[in-house]
């Protein structure tokens, strides 16, 4: 673990190439510590007992408590939750194992998020693994339940230390912001981080981009000194954090109007989500980074927010098989043969979206043709080389991994038969 001395920026244009690495640690102020591990984990000395804000991940627990012991030896008073993702409540471990028992706040909703991953264990594992190419990941289990949680609004007094936590949505359903008047840090989880927002995830629940907005704009108000977001850099400058809120909320505002006016005037699922774009200004701020999460997963999450599962065209409402579908386009190019060079062609165009089409077809119609593999693997790895959002290069990832496995399964025992 390093050392760092610079997690804290003065201004919205950051060199992202000269950013710390993770684990890091740093002292923001006195009295004020930084670990930035899987998220950033925050601890304040209260002058009496310690009130630590997220964390962090169950994988980086080991460098968390050792970077808090090596700073302070109180107790731990109050552990608060940001919201309930396991990047963010899964790093305690290590201090309950020394004997900790603090007092753990969290959004009421908190509870029944960790109730669900627990009866969705296999699914959140599966998913997980899919959205990092991880095939190793571990999803948790076991969960440090909140002891005391909020609907809305609560006070907390830790020593001479107010603290107010405010219940909101955005990425999730129980976001909880902490807000320290006196010394005016706000501390937001992932409500705010140096990124286009993470609404929309395509594996995960629904999230509230309208709620999201308004809680953006609602805090823009505090005039926070300090903003410290559950991933990248801690902002300082009460004129910085209003205005990188602000640029968050119009952001997302631009997309909500759009998608809001295309489905009043009837237009199709399909229409909407291929025209629907950033407002181009807002895009290109340096604080609002494409390198996450795409905007089309927003679109979406709003196109559900409002509207039903179904996209309108009628062949989806009661469909055949995928695999039936793509049989039969195969047989209607004249085989396999056809159906891999247009693919090929139209990666050489740049055309990526349309050839995964032909490569899922492909796969689909005869999973088990080393050619229709090979094709999957080639036109999954152009597109994830080419695509800048990294979740969407995370699943481009996994189909690739999933061709791959594939092959050597198949190696030498290809089964087309239709060429």
């Amino acid at each position: 673990m390093t050392k760092s001395s610079s997690w804290i920026a003065d201004t919205l244009t950051v060199d992202w190439d000269q950013t710390p690495t993770r684990p890091s640690i740093e002292e923001l102020m006195p009295g004020f510590l930084l670990h930035a591990g899987a998220s950033n984990n925050y601890v304040l000395d209260t002058g009496h007992e310690l009130l630590v804000i997220d964390p962090g991940h169950e994988r980086t627990r080991d460098s968390f408590f050792d970077a808090v012991r090596s700073w302070s030896s109180s107790p731990v008073h109050t552990v608060a939750f940001t919201h309930g993702h396991i990047d963010h409540v899964t790093g305690f471990g290590r201090f309950l194992e020394d004997g900790e028992h603090p007092e753990v706040v969290a959004q009421e909703n908190c509870v029944a998020r960790f109730q669900r991953y627990q009866l969705t264990h296999g699914f959140n594992e599966h998913i997980n693994r899919r959205q990092t190419g991880n095939a190793n990941l571990q999803f948790p289990k076991e969960f440090l339940f909140p002891t005391l949680t909020l609907r809305d609004h609560l006070s907390q007094r830790i020593g001479d230390l107010e603290i107010e936590y405010r219940a909101m949505k955005g990425e999730t359903d129980d976001y909880c912001a902490t807000w320290i008047p006196r010394r005016r840090i706000l501390f937001v989880g992932d409500m705010a981080t140096w990124k286009v927002p993470n609404s929309g995830n395509p594996l995960k629940i629904q999230r509230y981009p309208v709620e999201w907005a308004a809680a953006l704009e609602e805090l823009a108000g505090l005039g926070a000194e300090w903003l410290c977001p559950g991933h990248d850099l801690v902002l300082r400058g009460a004129d910085n954090i209003r205005t990188f809120l602000l640029d968050q909320a119009a952001y997302l505002r631009s997309l909500i109007d759009q998608v809001l006016a295309g489905m009043n005037a009837g237009r199709s699922y399909d229409d909407i989500l291929h025209s629907v774009e950033p407002d181009p200004d807002l895009a290109a701020k340096p604080a609002i980074r494409a390198v996450y999460n795409h905007p089309q997963f927003i679109v979406r999450d709003l196109l559900r927010y409002w509207g039903g599962w179904w996209d309108g065209e009628g062949g989806t409402l009661l469909p055949a098989k995928q695999a039936d579908q793509s049989l039969e386009i195969v047989r209607l190019a004249g085989g396999l043969d056809p159906i891999v060079e247009r693919a090929r062609e139209l990666v050489t165009k740049g055309a990526f979206a349309l050839a995964c089409h032909l490569a899922d077809w492909a796969t689909k119609a005869e999973p088990e043709s080393l050619s229709a593999q090979h094709l999957k693997r080639e036109v999954y790895q152009a597109r994830a080389d080419h695509e800048t959002y990294g979740m969407a290069r995370g699943f481009f990832l996994t189909e690739v991994a999933d061709a791959q496995a594939a092959i050597a399964q198949l190696e030498g025992t290809d089964k087309s038969v239709e060429r």
